[in-house]
């Protein structure tokens, strides 16, 4: 009896994989580098929806994912200037930051209208109230 000839294994029905392992280790690097995961599916090429459906089947990939967009927000974070900003939103504690925050809020503090009752806050008279019978006059203390 003869063999067939040999050939590779198939892979079953439908297309070859868009998101092979050059793909992956491409998108990878863009996350590292800052790019957010839609820009970064964008550029390659693929579909948005690729990457996040292959963490669900690798968890080697979604580990290395998880890995690349901590240092992808960090590097996106040195690239925004010192100042308020940095100070509220991103925590940043540095001098620069702490004095740009301090002044931010002193003059928002100045510009501000001041609070009633105290210099051009108005004061109405309270009227008397005439009672007519003992519960109207309940009434309108309580009110």
């Amino acid at each position: 009896m003869t063999q067939p000839p040999s050939r590779q294994p198939s892979r079953g029905r439908g297309q070859p994989p868009v998101f092979d392992e050059p793909m992956r280790a491409a998108y990878l690097d863009l996350i590292r580098h800052g790019m957010h995961l839609g820009d970064a599916a964008t550029q390659l090429g693929i579909n948005r929806v690729t990457p996040r459906r292959q963490t669900r089947i690798d968890r080697e990939f979604a580990a290395a994912l998880r890995e690349a967009r901590v240092v992808g927000q960090k590097v996106r974070q040195e690239g925004v200037p010192h100042g308020e900003y940095r100070y509220n939103i991103l925590k940043c504690r540095c001098p620069k930051c702490t004095r740009a925050a301090t002044e931010g809020r002193a003059n928002r503090r100045a510009t501000q209208d001041p609070p009633p009752g105290e210099d051009g806050g108005q004061v109405h008279p309270i009227r008397p109230v005439v009672a007519e019978s003992v519960p109207s006059f309940l009434l309108a203390r309580a009110s």
